[in-house]
């Protein structure tokens, strides 16, 4: 049992290593991507024009978000799937590349859309990934927040370079290539031409959802009204968000990261409306140098549990829906969204009635953010911890060896048409809506997960491990 457990504990140890690393190459490149543009925007345009690029941008990523969605409908087998997302991370580079080197308004505005769709199309493709992989996981938080907290370091290295377009061009190139590596080879099974039927029997919750979406806009309009006033400030060289004080970044998401991990994500819901509240200020504080520092540090700390926030809770929610696809990104389209519309009306409102005035409807936001999500915190806090039954029913003892050696769902659904029936490899396949060459693959897995050959070794197997349960 011992051995079994440092076996489990390797896997899963592996497992968010290498999502951190997956999350924090695609979460690096949209904000190198994003911030370059609001640099070059900077210099091509004058900095009071930086926040309508801005917006601008964050509605293509959203809606890049949304086309991964669309192109996994569009395409239903593996290679087609691969095959688009490759051209989508060429179109990237290659729009990165370009938009560094327009000399007009009209050309750079072309590529840097491009990029932007192109970083979201990638997005999406890595949330869903995350979303499915980590289904049910009690490691999605910490491995989310690990993962975006390093992008923020490297980011902080790549600003301290020289030479600045040519450390930019090489660390995209890399980071999505490497993402590429990642969705390709390791997770086996997400990208397949057809995987086991969850999304058709699953019926989305609509009233969650709506809470979410909810909950999500009311956090990304209060960002939005920092973020407007930041970003001026940065484009015009007032403030630098990109060294020192961006750490408070980092460390709001590590610790919101693993606070989610916590009694499953019990205390997330309130530490973020705290935090909120808390954040409000931020605004007042930048017309000042002495303040500044205070008011950025607020807004990044902030940032952190907003995005571990929306980031975790959909992709908790995305594998229970008809369209996980669709709904693993869907916080960060909703953040795109209700951001964009804010930052330029936020900018005119402190011009004409100052910091104050954004302070009072970040407050008044907030305490609406409250009220949403209430219930929701209320329950959470009074939920009791389940009382674990003496006697395991057998589904029970098989999602405790599924989860002993990190099965996915999709191989647990194997697992159990192995150990269950006498079925041949093409009468199972059948039974589970799948070609006879994708259910190789998951016996394969399962086989190499559970260090045994055969059908004989795996049910001797579960059979020793059910004995050391019981």
């Amino acid at each position: 049992m011992f051995l079994k457990r440092i076996i489990c504990d390797r896997q899963i140890g592996t497992a968010i290593i290498w999502q951190s690393v997956c999350f924090a190459l695609c979460f690096f490149s949209f904000m190198m991507a994003e911030a370059t543009i609001n640099s070059k925007a900077a210099e091509l345009l004058g900095p009071e024009r930086v926040n309508g690029i801005y917006a601008m941008g964050l509605l293509c990523t959203g809606v890049g978000f949304l086309s991964f969605s669309a192109f996994r409908r569009l395409f239903k087998n593996e290679r087609l799937r691969k095959a688009a997302v490759s051209v989508v991370s060429v179109i990237c580079i290659t729009s990165c590349c370009l938009f560094l080197i327009a000399d007009n308004v009209g050309s750079f505005a072309l590529f840097a859309g491009l990029a932007l769709v192109s970083c979201g199309h990638i997005g999406g493709c890595v949330y869903y990934h995350h979303a499915m992989t980590f289904q049910g996981s009690q490691y999605i938080g910490r491995a989310t927040g690990i993962g975006m907290a390093l992008a923020i370091l490297i980011q902080i290295l790549i600003h301290n370079f020289a030479v600045q377009n040519a450390v930019f061009m090489i660390s995209i190139a890399v980071s999505i290539l490497l993402v590429l590596f990642i969705i390709f080879r390791l997770p086996k099974d997400w990208m397949l031409e057809n995987p086991l039927p969850y999304s058709s029997e699953n019926k989305t919750d609509k009233k969650t959802a709506g809470i979410l979406i909810v909950a999500v806009a009311l956090m990304s309009l209060v960002s939005g009204t920092i973020d407007a006033v930041v970003t001026f400030f940065d484009a015009k060289g007032e403030i630098d968000v990109y060294y020192g004080v961006r750490l408070f970044y980092a460390l709001g998401l590590l610790a919101a990261g693993f606070l989610t991990d916590v009694q499953n994500k019990k205390y997330l819901s309130p530490a973020t409306a705290c935090i909120i509240l808390l954040s409000s200020a931020s605004t007042a504080l930048l017309g000042s140098k002495a303040g500044s520092y205070i008011g950025v540090a607020l807004m990044y700390l902030y940032s952190g549990f907003y995005v571990i926030f929306f980031t975790v809770m959909f992709c908790d929610f995305a594998p229970r829906s008809r369209h996980p696809e669709l709904w693993a990104g869907m916080g960060r389209v909703v953040r795109c969204v209700f951001v964009s519309v804010t930052v330029i009306p936020a900018m005119r409102i402190y011009d004409l009635a100052g910091g104050m005035a954004l302070v009072v409807i970040s407050c008044a936001l907030s305490v609406a953010l409250l009220m949403v999500l209430l219930h929701h915190i209320i329950s959470a806090l009074k939920k009791e911890p389940e009382i674990q039954e003496e006697t395991l029913s057998h589904e029970q003892l098989l999602q405790r060896f599924a989860e002993a050696y990190s099965l996915t769902p999709r191989e647990t659904d194997v697992l159990e048409k192995l150990l269950s029936t006498e079925d041949g490899v093409q009468e199972i396949a059948d039974e589970l809506f799948i070609s006879r060459r994708v259910l190789q693959r998951y016996i394969a897995s399962i086989y190499e997960k559970t260090e045994t050959k055969s059908r004989i070794g795996l049910f001797q197997n579960y059979t020793r491990y059910i004995a050391e349960v019981k």
